[in-house]
């Protein structure tokens, strides 16, 4: 099982339209960073986490996989936004099976919105099947168990994800002993870390080191970084069992 690094920028993505690079290194293709989204693939299907608005040019860079499902962590336009891309590939594909979207109740609304034409009663064919999740209650895809996690994200409630040795925590600021504790044993992580100084919905990069060192997994990745998170910077200043991903990049987990 491995997972592909679709992008790994924040909201604004790196360049910005005010920011451009910030502290970043211009001539450095790894801080070039479209919005926050992974692919996992493994031998139960492609799962992609997320949508956001440069998902297809994403996957098309990835290959134009075949997708078995979609999972989300929440519904912010640069988790969600790209959604109506994947349904007009679905619309173009010779199928009558509709492709699973893992979200939770909250979040199913704005997906709705953003797919209208897709649960219209002229709708040709299915696209979508809806699948609700809740935080801690464990769910199978083609025989892959799957774990929602709570986690807060300012006044916003995200999931994160947890998948055998593997987990995913994107878009997190606070989290519950219970969210901890179903982190426990982890191999690899990759958690969203947005700036090195304080942030009022992402963890910075100081409570992520102290996270990391909690749930000690042997290797983590940060994603979701912002201008202020230069890659080679990075590289030199972290211990070397935990490194920034990039646009593009894959890992074995």
């Amino acid at each position: 099982m491995k997972v592909r690094i679709l992008g790994c920028g924040p909201s604004y993505g790196v360049p910005s339209l005010s920011r451009g690079y910030g502290d970043c290194d211009p001539n450095n293709p790894k801080n070039k960073r479209t919005r926050t989204a992974m692919l996992l693939i493994a031998e139960q299907g492609n799962i992609v986490f997320d949508t956001g608005p440069e998902i297809r040019q994403q996957l098309i860079e990835a290959g134009t996989p075949k997708l078995d499902a979609l999972f989300y962590t929440h519904s912010h336009y640069d988790h969600m936004g790209g959604a109506e891309d994947v349904r007009k590939a679905l619309w173009n594909i010779d199928s009558n099976t509709p492709l699973p979207v893992y979200l939770t109740h909250a979040d199913e609304r704005e997906f709705r919105n953003l797919v209208y034409f897709a649960f219209r009663p002229i709708a040709e064919k299915p696209l979508f099947d809806i699948r609700i999740i809740k935080p801690y209650q464990e769910f199978e895809i083609n025989g892959l168990k799957v774990l929602p996690i709570k986690q807060y994200h300012d006044e916003n409630i995200s999931i994160g994800y947890r998948i055998g040795d593997f987990a995913y925590s994107t878009d997190v600021k606070k989290m519950d002993e219970e969210g901890f504790e179903a982190l426990k044993g982890i191999k690899t992580w990759i958690l969203g870390v947005t700036t090195p100084s304080e942030n009022p919905k992402h963890i910075n990069l100081e409570e992520a080191l102290q996270w990391i060192d909690r749930v000690k997994p042997k290797k983590a990745f940060l994603t979701h970084m912002g201008t202020r998170m230069d890659y080679d910077t990075l590289c030199r200043e972290l211990p070397p069992h935990i490194r920034p991903v990039y646009d593009g990049m894959e890992i074995e987990v």
